[in-house]
């Protein structure tokens, strides 16, 4: 109900506007001269002989009448219609409006007295010519020569049908008048059977006609829900049948604009049973054809997210990422042309011919074509997102250098990102023209580097075997690279002598990559503590020593066996830590223990 209210208030308003533009734009009526510097006017079309002259127009008026009486025929009421200057009514349901003037106009006639058709002038030229006045004199029914050479009955005289027939329906007719067309009114066929106290005027409609406003408001409310009420269910079970399991969010979504179209549907079929004035019933059909209008466009906008849904849901079954980056440039194309058909649809409803409307775009496509020069980079942006593909839908980026984050949608104009602290940066698409793109999300290895500070209190035999140890666990480990790995002493710092390590693992995901690299960070303190071998901080230290009285002995220069024994104890201890890792949990979970066998030397032995 809200909707629909919006809907029908912002088309009311559109609609009086255009209603007030058209009367601003009437021709002027019979005897107005052109405006000083106006150009000529065209040359005028013949004058048809119905309308040649006031006798001409007054007979063809009549025989009309009384042939769509006799036939049933709405052709010749329409031609009836055509002796009427209806130049004044709204464009929208003059048609209808035509029509029910006649019928009106004739009933009148009819009460006023017998028609002769030699009395009235029979000349292409002259005066206007008045069949009655008023009872206060004035002219009430004339016909008047129009601008086009058609004499027809003028404008004043259509908008005081209604006021005549009011004052004129209690009389009798004349003796000897044909047909009654009245029985082809739907509204004066219930007028007629609605008391006398309804049949008031009150504020700007009768009585009868505003408890049919309010009639027919909560009929086409109840008809437009039930409408969507029962077509729920049928729609629903179609789509499964068809294997498209679209979430009954989406079917209940596209369902209110039908209930919207069935609404306007019913406004219009229960109008012409309230004999609006002319001018409120051109208003009241101008809103009800735009509300039905934008229902069209909105139920498309709709049928466009459904089948958009169902891209996607199949884009998710596929391997490659790309077609997740088409399916929302898909949807919003179709948006974009269902929205410019409805804007000229909506536009000739309102009287503006689209040819017209083409046209003025094309006169201010050069101050558009100016002030969407970034929106024209924005789409050649897209384009480049499209044919090269720097990035996919859930790739990690960095853009420009300074803009990290995760792809979530690529549109016409932007790309936004969403950051890891899960804000939304929106990126116009002309800045992936020429900014350098760095995706994250495509690269093979996730390189790992860090430096590792012992004490400077560690025997190089130790070192030697902890950093074997490490180069071991990467070759065993099974989610690093086996190839491209470095362990080696990298300098000697203030507080520590610092081993590079540098190691690629090969899960991508950031999620893996952290747990990969947190198993192995946890494998080398555990082979640090098996080996002895402490991490160092910062610290400071104070050494007093007394010069010495003779020269130190030589630091002694282990053979190559300890080396090798150094290198050896270095792999068996990593040797042994994988071998805990594939153990049952029972046994990863016991206690590390310093390793001592007969084979390798303990810490002591290798310190000398």
């Amino acid at each position: 109900m809200r909707k629909t209210s919006i809907a029908a208030t912002l088309a009311l308003v559109a609609t009086v506007v255009v209603h007030l533009g058209a009367h601003a734009q009437l021709p002027p009526t019979a005897g107005g001269g052109a405006a000083p510097g106006a150009e000529a006017p065209p040359a005028a079309a013949p004058v048809p002989e119905e309308h040649a002259s006031p006798r001409a127009t007054m007979r063809t008026f009549l025989e009309a009448t009384v042939a769509a009486d006799a036939n049933d025929d709405d052709t010749e009421l329409d031609r009836a219609a055509a002796c009427l200057d209806l130049r004044a009514l709204p464009v929208a349901g003059r048609t209808d409006a035509g029509r029910e003037l006649a019928i009106k106009l004739k009933e009148v006639i009819d009460r006023v007295r017998f028609v002769v058709y030699d009395d009235i002038p029979d000349a292409r030229a002259g005066d206007p010519w008045v069949f009655y006045r008023a009872a206060d004199g004035a002219p009430a029914i004339v016909i008047a020569r129009a601008d086009s050479g058609e004499w027809l009955f003028d404008a004043a005289t259509v908008a005081r049908v209604d006021d005549l027939y009011r004052e004129l329906e209690s009389h009798a007719k004349v003796a000897g008048v044909a047909g009654s067309s009245a029985r082809l009114s739907a509204s004066l066929w219930l007028r007629e059977r609605m008391p006398d106290e309804l049949k008031k005027v009150g504020f700007l409609f009768e009585h009868w006609q505003w408890l049919g406003l309010v009639v027919l408001f909560f009929l086409a409310v109840v008809i437009a829900r039930a409408v969507r009420a029962l077509l729920r269910g049928p729609v629903e079970r179609w789509l499964m049948k068809r294997s498209l399991p679209v979430p009954s969010e989406l079917v209940v979504r596209a369902l209110r604009p039908i209930g919207l179209m069935a609404l306007a549907l019913t406004w219009t079929l229960g109008l012409p049973w309230l004999g609006l004035p002319p001018d409120a019933n051109g208003v009241v059909i101008l809103v009800v054809q735009l509300i039905a209008a934008f229902g069209f466009v909105r139920f498309a906008f709709k049928i466009v997210d459904i089948v958009a849904w169902e891209l996607a849901r199949r884009a998710a079954l596929t391997e490659g990422r790309f077609d997740d980056l088409i399916v929302p440039l898909v949807q919003k194309s179709l948006k974009v042309v269902v929205f410019c058909v409805g804007v000229v649809f909506i536009a000739d409803l309102a009287g503006i011919s689209p040819t017209s409307l083409l046209a003025g775009l094309g006169l201010g496509g050069l101050a558009v074509a100016l002030a969407a020069q970034d929106t024209v980079k924005n789409f050649f942006g897209s384009l480049t997102v499209l044919l090269d593909r720097p990035f996919e839908i859930g790739d990690a980026v960095v853009i420009g250098g300074s803009t990290e984050g995760v792809v979530e949608e690529v549109g016409f104009r932007s790309t936004r990102l969403r950051t890891y602290d899960h804000t939304l940066i929106t990126i116009p698409n002309a800045n992936l023209i020429s900014a350098k793109v760095d995706n994250l999300g495509r690269r093979t290895f996730r390189r790992f580097k860090t430096l590792l500070n012992v004490t400077y209190d560690t025997p190089p035999e130790r070192l030697q075997a902890f950093c074997e140890g490490i180069r071991e666990l990467i070759r065993s480990h099974p989610t690093t690279r086996k190839e491209g790995y470095s362990v080696y002493l990298d300098g000697l710092g203030a507080h520590s002598i610092d081993i590079l390590l540098i190691v690629h693992f090969t899960p991508t995901a950031f999620d893996a990559a952290q747990a990969a690299r947190h198993a192995l960070l946890l494998d080398i303190l555990v082979l640090a503590s098996r080996l002895g071998v402490e991490f160092a901080f910062p610290t400071q230290s104070l050494i007093l020593s007394q010069a010495p009285t003779e020269a130190a002995a030589p630091y002694p220069v282990e053979g190559a066996e300890a080396a090798e024994a150094s290198l050896r104890r270095g792999r068996d201890e990593a040797a042994l830590i994988v071998a805990r890792v594939a153990t049952p949990p029972a046994a990863a979970d016991a206690p590390l223990q310093p390793h001592h066998d007969s084979s390798n030397p303990s810490p002591a032995k290798l310190a000398g």
